[in-house]
């Protein structure tokens, strides 16, 4: 581990102190920064255990050397800082919490949604939380939070659910998902099966970013996906090169249903009305998924999402 001088105020000059202050976030590994030197404030104090003397913080330059295979995933879902702590106890267990912020609610429930196994032990903690014994793991607001203990011989399960609930409560308490997952329709959604993708939807660069959800009704299975535009004219653009793409030429582009011949996917319907585009994956009976299209139509209205 590398490491840092860190001199008394009383014996630092101005100059060393502007390039403590400036500097050090810049170095080319996580900075280790004592924890009366920066107004952090994200992690709780747990009785029973010491809290942190020092807090590691990663940027957007340096995440690869805590992450480096993951790291290219979590700058795809607009990552911002990692602040990571480890709290410790007189036996000498260990309990690590990463902090991760990205720019968006959406955004750290999408990089959430891609580590969240359906099957898991799901929690009302945060805006939702899961935990695997010896991880806990939970999203709320722009924030995801993933939990480690090392060494708890007993009582895991309630050490990872009295960290998680204290550091939710550090970073506001219950914050709701993105509103945007209320249009999934509930009849035959796989619980927990919602995903966000923050670029390159279904493989597509002209599809910026998007969510799904995966179904099972009338013994088949697919995928409904809700795509937001930032208004009409993004949409259409959108809606455009994916005709030209699908070799779906017509003559006026305008909201609607749409059929398309994808070679990747085989036949997708999908429509458009004001900045979304909704649509359906894998499915060929053509009632069905026409139902599910006025589904998703229908709590988009609700939502005052569209008219």
């Amino acid at each position: 581990m590398k490491r840092l001088l860190i001199f008394e105020k009383s014996q630092c000059s101005l100059l060393t102190m502007l390039l403590l202050t400036y500097l050090i976030p810049c170095l080319g590994f996580g900075s280790l920064i004592p924890e009366n030197g920066v107004p952090s404030g994200l992690f709780p104090e747990i009785k029973g255990w010491r809290k942190p003397e020092n807090i590691r913080v990663y940027t957007p330059e340096t995440l690869y050397e805590y992450i480096n295979g993951a790291a290219e995933l979590y700058l795809s879902y607009e990552f911002q800082e990692l602040q990571v702590a480890e709290y410790l106890n007189e036996d000498s267990a260990s309990v690590v919490v990463e902090i991760y912020r990205h720019k968006t609610p959406t955004h750290a429930f999408g990089i959430y949604s891609q580590e969240r196994p359906i099957g898991a032990d799901f929690l009302n903690i945060g805006a939702q939380g899961y935990m695997v014994a010896p991880i806990f793991n939970f999203v709320t607001a722009n924030y995801y939070v993933k939990i480690y203990c090392y060494d708890v011989d007993t009582n895991r399960q309630e050490v990872l659910q009295t960290f998680a609930k204290k550091v939710a409560e550090n970073l506001g308490g219950k914050r709701p998902l993105p509103r945007i997952l209320a249009c999934f329709p509930s009849k035959g959604k796989k619980q927990n099966s919602e995903k966000f993708v923050a670029k390159n939807f279904l493989g597509y660069g002209f599809l910026h970013s998007g969510f799904t959800a995966e179904y099972s009704d009338s013994n088949m299975t697919f995928t409904l996906f809700i795509i937001e535009g930032t208004d009409l004219k993004d949409c259409k653009e959108m809606l455009s090169q994916y005709m030209e793409f699908t070799k779906s030429f017509r003559k006026e582009i305008k909201e609607g249903h749409y059929t398309l011949l994808d070679p990747n996917y085989g036949e997708i319907a999908l429509f458009w009305k004001g900045r979304y585009i909704w649509g359906v994956l894998r499915l060929t009976d053509t009632d069905l998924r026409t139902k599910y299209l006025e589904l998703i139509k229908r709590h988009l209205q609700e939502q005052r999402l569209i008219k």
